[in-house]
């Protein structure tokens, strides 16, 4: 997947290059201070439900959610040209990129992370990355709950982490980790009150989780996958210290099966 030869043929496709500004936007564009006209086009692809929005500032614009994407590679720009159309902006209208960097699926990270990369090198853009489980913890924000976030990491693992709504938005308690169930479960045990749980890891260790953690509460089916707009909002607030393209990469927390078999 070329991402950046079809950011070039999307762009193509919407106007010609006279038209296009392809300077960067997010150091000195003044609309950084006061969160006005500020177009912000997000993705999610570390699972196996996928999500593409746009925002203007603190307003959502178009959203696509789907719990079963499939492919990535397959839907994400497709996707992306829809959003855009429905919400009638152009790809050279976006002020800054976000996606969610991890953990998650080896694969679907690498797809995302190529994806911004390669829109924000062809319009001249920055990006913003952002922990995968923190924006989906803000599925629940504003809960008097923790919220634990839990994905199916396989080989026995999860990846999960602890938060709690601290006024001005979500504070991890337990930072991004890759373990077993029984040591999350050990981890949870210092947690007082009432955890919520989410995340595409429930469809495997939802029993035990209710089993083993007092006051645990599952969340609805449909509130476990990651909307973009969560992204995007993170991405918002932290405009300022957004990034090259170059700058850019996924987070891992353990080794992909290719490394552990390759001995790096």
């Amino acid at each position: 997947m070329n991402s950046e030869r079809e950011a070039r043929g999307l762009l193509r496709g919407q106007a010609s290059e006279s038209d296009m500004d392809t300077s960067l936007h997010v150091e000195d564009s003044p609309r950084l201070g006061h969160r006005g006209s500020f177009k912000i086009l997000a993705f999610d692809t570390s699972s196996a439900s996928g999500s593409v929005a746009l925002m203007d500032g603190e307003r959502l614009l178009c959203e696509w959610n789907s719990g079963g994407a499939g492919k990535h590679s397959n839907w994400l720009m497709p996707a992306i040209d829809g959003v855009l159309k429905g919400a009638g902006v152009r790809l050279a209208d976006i002020d800054l990129y976000a996606v969610d960097t991890g953990p998650g699926s080896f694969t679907g990270l690498r797809i995302g992370v190529s994806t911004v990369k390669g829109l924000a090198w062809a319009t001249g853009r920055k990006v913003v990355g952002v922990s995968t489980l923190e924006a989906l913890a803000l599925n629940f924000r504003y809960s008097r709950m923790h919220v634990c976030p839990v994905l199916d990491a396989r080989k026995g693992e999860v990846y999960a982490a602890i938060y709690r709504y601290a006024g001005n938005g979500m504070e991890a308690v337990m930072k991004d980790s890759a373990l077993s169930p029984a040591a999350l479960f050990e981890r949870l045990k210092e947690v007082k009150g009432p955890v919520v749980f989410l995340g595409n890891g429930l469809t495997v260790y939802s029993e035990e989780i209710l089993k083993n953690v007092s006051g645990a509460v599952v969340a609805p089916a449909a509130l476990w996958p990651m909307r973009a707009s969560n992204i995007a909002m993170l991405a918002l607030e932290r405009a300022p210290m957004a990034v090259s393209p170059a700058g850019l990469g996924p987070l891992y927390l353990r080794k992909s099966e290719a490394e552990i078999k390759g001995g790096l």
